[in-house]
């Protein structure tokens, strides 16, 4: 069912019960009124009958058929034994109340309606002061009140069921005026296609929740692209950096199958062939290492760990590089401080920050690891004496297969994964990593993590 119906049928329905509501207490403050000014009548008539008994007496005589007519006052008075001794327009002959009745007017006043002859009237009694038991009673036909109530109740149906159609039909108009922009929206979004790379949706000049809308739906096309754009991307770059090794891999086991090649042609070949495997290995880590941290599903195992001793063997490990290079390794950090992270995950994201150094610094430089808590948080830092970064690279240095020169020759160094494996690390442990440029020259990359960490005893 359409929105537009469900609203208008809601509304409708709403609408239908506050009338229904509506009507009830106006019908019975109207009846109470009526009845009120019945009442009022009435005491004033038998007031009248009280102070005057003998006005307007009529013969006792047994009331016309149909009972009083519509607007006709009738009246008794009754002794203390229950006999009628005077009657007034027609009363009858018989007491209009029952002995019990009678027994209480003869007490205090009494109200109530009786139906006489299938025709409903309204009795007020009261005892008589002048006489000792003896009990004034005068009654009104309600023929004229019920004809008016029903008049006024049929009139209120037949307005109320107008009236309710009339207005669910214009609620039914107005939801429909209201949400034609939405479904243009809809039309617009359904003919979208991913090949429409700069389409976008109107945007109605109301400056309205419709507006407001049509601005997050292209907000949102924008991010869609976007991703697809970087997924496309790391697709794209990803089989690039897969198609080499598997090419060397393949070339190499083919030359390897040739007849005729000698025992160190095999060691050489076979060698290659590791190295190329051990490289594809490698990019494959780091793929499964950043989807898992793309999913926030990249595992940690949180420990006390010695920031100084973890550094320090970031330095070991590289310092064979770093003397073939004419580069040295310093670590400063204070002894004894002691962070809460995973270690291995932050070993790795150093390691891979201390090869892009050593791949940038000039000979006879140094690369310097340092720690140190920076109001609350633990930052671990890696800076070289190189070129620093491009200007242009700095912003998109964490993306994933980005390189500085943006060159594609293995010589060029790895496959660019390796500041966006740090900052997919540093995220992990709730933190974030950040690369800039020395003022004295050379590139910086830093590591700023919330990871508890603890002060040297």
């Amino acid at each position: 069912m359409p929105i537009r119906l469900r609203m208008a049928l809601v509304f409708a329905l709403a609408l239908a019960i506050a009338f229904a509501l509506g009507g009830w207490l106006f019908l019975s403050q109207l009846s109470a009124a009526m009845l009120r000014s019945t009442d009022s009548a009435l005491a004033a008539r038998l007031s009248q009958v009280s102070h005057d008994p003998e006005g307007e007496t009529t013969p006792v005589t047994a009331l016309p058929p149909g009972g009083p007519a519509p607007g006709e006052y009738i009246a008794q008075v009754v002794d203390a034994s229950g006999r009628v001794r005077r009657v007034f327009s027609h009363a009858g002959q018989a007491p209009l109340l029952t002995a019990a009745e009678l027994s209480q007017a003869r007490r205090h006043e009494v109200v109530l309606t009786r139906t006489i002859d299938d025709q409903p009237v309204r009795l007020l009694a009261a005892p008589l002061p002048e006489q000792d038991g003896w009990v004034g009673i005068a009654g009104l036909s309600l023929a004229t009140s019920d004809s008016t109530l029903q008049q006024v109740t049929v009139g209120l149906l037949v307005g109320g069921t107008a009236f309710v159609i009339l207005a669910g039909i214009g609620a039914y108009w107005l939801a429909r005026a209201a949400l034609t922009p939405v479904e243009r929206l809809r039309r617009e979004a359904a003919a979208l296609s991913e090949d429409d790379t700069g389409a976008t949706l109107r945007v109605p000049g109301t400056h309205d929740e419709i507006a407001a809308l049509a601005g997050t739906m292209n907000d949102l096309l924008l991010r869609l692209r976007t991703a697809l754009a970087r997924q496309r991307a790391f697709v794209a770059d990803a089989s690039h950096e897969l198609r080499t090794p598997f090419a060397v891999l393949h070339g190499e086991l083919e030359l390897a199958g040739r007849p005729g090649r000698s025992k160190e042609e095999l060691s050489a070949a076979v060698a290659s062939a590791a190295e190329e495997a051990s490289r594809l290995t490698r990019i494959t880590d780091d793929l499964l290492l950043l989807a898992r941290g793309d999913e926030n599903k990249l595992s940690l195992q949180l420990e006390r760990t010695d920031v100084m001793g973890l550094l320090a063997r970031s330095a070991q490990r590289a310092r064979a590089r770093a003397e073939a290079a004419g580069v040295t390794c310093r670590v400063e950090a204070a002894a004894g401080l002691i962070a809460i992270v995973d270690a291995g995950r932050i070993r790795e994201a150093v390691d891979n920050l201390v090869d892009n150094a050593l791949r940038f610094a000039p000979p006879g430089t140094e690369v310097v690891i340092r720690a140190e808590i920076a109001a609350g948080p633990l930052v671990i830092e890696v800076s070289d004496s190189g070129p620093g970064f491009p200007a242009e690279f700095l912003p998109h240095a964490f993306e994933r297969f980005r390189r500085p020169d943006q060159g594609r020759a293995r010589s060029a160094g790895g496959a660019g994964l390796g500041l966006a494996i740090v900052q997919a690390i540093a995220v992990a442990h709730g933190g974030k990593a950040v690369a800039a440029n020395r003022p004295g020259g050379g590139a910086s990359v830093r590591l700023e993590l919330p990871a508890s960490p603890e002060s040297p005893s």
